[in-house]
């Protein structure tokens, strides 16, 4: 019989008693990758949540009658996948473009990868406001064709060896030995150009996504630095704090015994963002952590190497005695070398800034839609600032804002100024925010507005 509840219990014991909830603001999460890529013939064209390896295999790597498929030869999505959730990571989505990496036409199938004719791929990824981290492994996809030799066996078992020997029947069999790489699917300059556009519409949602990006593989130092540079060559500096680039390519082995498989960084460093955002959030710096699954790098990296190419904003995958492979920067492609040490180098320039700000940002558009269809009035503004500005004080209680107060960290202004009757007649709130993020003292400012039932949000540097 279940014991009574008291209020004031008078026998020593463990007692339950119900609590009301206290109800909390809107959280969003930053952990969350979306890969695009060739993943098989199941789900073709469909974007499917997958939260552990298991999913994924139960989703791609099985047949109708649940017998076991292997993984489109030559595609680097599965085994993303796996490297993502083996670093930390919990949740993805994965929009599947094609069964195979046997093409014809390597431009419709990028076309098909970047959603630049229909709503496919990239486009079809990004309807999903959940995905924060965002990768194109298959960028590096390769050509396979199957090695085949004819094995002779022998006579016919009714022929026995009693026959003259130029009417001896043989027969042969196939014996597939595999597959060989016959190149990569996309050229140099295809991958160059799908990473320039990867990087313009993630900064059309910098707010919300952060893409990851890797050169093709076996460059020399040179070449990743003219890789760098032609990535930047013509962008809007202003739209590159939404991307990081990763090098070299790591070395791997699946199971032990096994051969050395060189990948490229990207499921393993979506791994390092989601584990450090779930332990301790995005205004930490996803670096400095050790990379899962990797046993080396394809180019040794020394001190020498990666001081001039961390000036360049390349992040380094780097091996250590006794550490292993460790990611040992977190610049996105904005940062800028300052002119002087008394110059102050610019906050987006950092990952973990850049990805705070996005968060800030993607919370205070969920705590906006509380606020859609209010009476556009004082009491509405009042109650956004209020609601924002509690908002923040979480924020700077984690120690992600610069400051020793909450009035040094931030500022939430809605008044008369940002308001005018004229907006106001038109159903338009606008909210002024000001961070203070990590060590940059500046403030970065964004606006939190309504128009027409919608919450916008604009940055102003």
């Amino acid at each position: 019989m279940a014991q009574e509840l008291r209020s004031v219990p008078g026998v020593p014991g463990v007692y339950r008693q119900l609590a009301g909830r206290v109800p909390d603001l809107p959280r969003v999460r930053t952990d969350v990758a979306g890969f695009v890529g060739i993943a098989g013939p199941n789900l073709v064209g469909q974007t499917v949540r997958v939260d552990d390896w298991r999913g994924y295999e139960l989703l791609f790597l099985r047949d109708a009658f649940g017998g076991e498929l292997a993984p489109p030869l030559g595609s680097q999505l599965a085994d993303c996948v796996r490297a993502f959730f083996a670093n930390g990571g919990m949740r993805c989505w994965i929009t599947n473009i094609a069964a195979s990496t046997e093409t014809a036409d390597s431009g419709a199938l990028l076309a098909t990868m970047l959603g630049l004719t229909e709503r496919t791929g990239l486009e079809q990824l990004l309807l999903h406001p959940e995905v924060a981290i965002v990768a194109l492994p298959d960028l590096h996809a390769t050509a396979q064709v199957p090695e085949q030799v004819f094995v002779d066996l022998g006579p016919l078992a009714d022929q026995g060896s009693f026959v003259c020997c130029p009417s001896i029947r043989t027969t042969t069999q196939v014996v597939d030995l595999g597959a060989s790489a016959a190149g990569p699917v996309f050229t140099d300059e295809q991958i160059l150009n799908a990473e320039r556009y990867l990087i313009s519409r993630c900064a059309r949602d910098a707010w919300r996504v952060f893409a990851l990006l890797a050169p093709p593989p076996s460059k020399t130092l040179t070449q990743i630095e003219q890789w760098r540079a032609a990535l930047g060559d013509g962008m809007d500096p202003d739209d590159m704090d939404c991307a990081a680039l990763y090098w070299p390519w790591l070395r791997t082995v699946d199971k032990p015994g096994g051969p050395v498989i060189v990948r490229p960084p990207l499921g393993y460093v979506a791994g390092v963002f989601a584990r450090r955002d779930v332990a301790q959030g995005p205004h930490i710096a996803p670096s400095n952590e050790p990379v899962l699954g990797a046993v080396g790098t394809e180019t040794k990296i020394d001190d020498r190497i990666d001081e001039r190419i961390y000036a360049q904003a390349i992040n380094p995958c780097r091996a250590f005695a006794g550490k292993g492979v460790q990611l040992w920067g977190a610049r996105t492609l904005r940062w800028q070398q300052p002119a002087s040490a008394n110059d102050r180098p610019d906050p987006l320039g950092f990952v973990n800034v850049r990805r705070c700000l996005s968060a800030i940002e993607r919370s205070c558009e969920h705590i906006g839609q509380m606020f859609v269809f209010e009476p556009n009035g004082a009491v509405l503004r009042f109650g956004l600032v209020q609601a924002v500005a509690g908002y923040l004080i979480s924020v700077f209680r984690s120690g992600a804002l610069f400051g020793s107060t909450p009035t040094e960290s931030f500022y939430v202004r809605c008044d008369d100024s940002l308001n005018p009757l004229a907006a106001i007649s038109e159903g338009i709130v606008v909210c002024e925010v000001g961070v203070a993020i990590a060590a940059p003292a500046e403030f970065i400012v964004f606006r939190v507005g309504r128009r027409a039932g919608v919450i916008e949000l604009k940055e102003n540097g």
